[in-house]
């Protein structure tokens, strides 16, 4: 980053992938799939990321964590397919993993975190455990999670590159998907969610703009009956220039689930580990990280739309 239980419920108005319609009861219910996210899953991705000395753009351990989460993705049975560009004269790689759509495989949501990692000793040690590898594990264990399952929607599954030099990844990607016209209908992009000082009494961050406000509230919605507290900023120059917004300037919805709003912009909570060498897998806490990725998942598989196991 740079400066339960619960009935079935209708899919909200907004999201693309149901289209305001009622699921089919056969179909998974989002808030059981949230469920399923598994912390020992990501607390063996960040632990790993983090045990890299450092995830420095161009750096052997860069390159090192580009090889793990692709062969993370190949574990699961998935492709990993690898989105080349330049950086400073050599070549960095964003990583695709694309869960295509059963019914309208040309409508896509994302779920994309940057890989890299920053401190002040770049280049020899940036352990990057909440900035970025809490992102990274989320999106890695919903893929294992919804990978499982058929949706109406495209998902793809993004690990973005150099985000640290100014979301070059994401800009790289966000502006080839605007290129190509794709009907991307939603991207969220996690940056920090795993340093909470006040715990379970804690509250995550949900940030968005106007374009993307009903993916904020359908988040926000989601987080409330899965009983996980959380802020919302709709109108706010927090954070700008976070992965999150280079798909905004494209003109995708896109928002960010994070931790350190308050900390970052408003006073009182303190983020002292980050980017620092300090950000260890030791400072964060898991349970509360674990919840909020589950909010995450939940919310990603509501917009697009779960279908019912396919009828043999």
């Amino acid at each position: 980053m740079r400066t339960l239980p619960a009935m079935f419920l209708a899919l909200a108005a907004c999201g693309g992938g149901g289209g305001g319609s009622t699921p089919d009861p056969t179909a998974p219910d989002p808030m059981v799939l949230g469920s399923e996210v598994k912390q020992t899953e990501l607390e063996t991705t960040i632990q790993a990321l983090s045990a890299i000395p450092t995830r420095f753009t161009m750096t052997q351990g860069d390159e090192m964590a580009r090889d793990y989460l692709v062969g993370r993705v190949q574990a699961l049975g998935l492709t990993a397919e690898l989105d080349s560009f330049p950086v400073q004269n050599q070549t960095a790689n964003n990583i695709l993993v694309k869960l295509p759509g059963a019914e309208q495989p040309e409508v896509i949501y994302i779920f994309s975190a940057h890989y890299d990692s920053t401190s002040s000793t770049p280049t020899t040690s940036a352990p990057g455990a909440d900035d970025n590898a809490t992102g990274v594990a989320a999106v890695l264990e919903a893929a294992r999670v919804l990978s499982q399952h058929r949706f109406k929607s495209s998902v793809w599954f993004v690990f973005t590159a150099a985000e640290e030099q100014g979301s070059l990844g994401s800009k790289h990607l966000a502006d080839a998907l605007r290129a190509q016209s794709a009907q991307v209908k939603g991207v969220i992009a996690p940056d920090m969610i795993g340093y909470w000082p006040q715990g379970e009494g804690d509250k995550f961050d949900i940030l968005g703009d106007p374009a993307s406000k009903f993916l904020v509230d359908q988040m926000a919605a989601m987080a409330d009956r899965m009983g996980v507290a959380n802020k919302t900023y709709i109108n706010h120059g927090y954070c700008y220039g976070d992965d999150h917004t280079m798909f905004q300037e494209a003109g995708f919805p896109a928002i960010s689930p994070m931790d350190c709003v308050e900390a970052h912009n408003l006073g009182g909570e303190q983020t002292p580990h980050y980017h620092q060498t300090s950000d260890t897998f030791s400072t964060l806490n898991m349970p509360f990280t674990t919840k909020v990725a589950g909010v995450i998942t939940a919310t990603l598989a509501e917009l697009a739309g779960p279908l019912p196991p396919p009828t043999r």
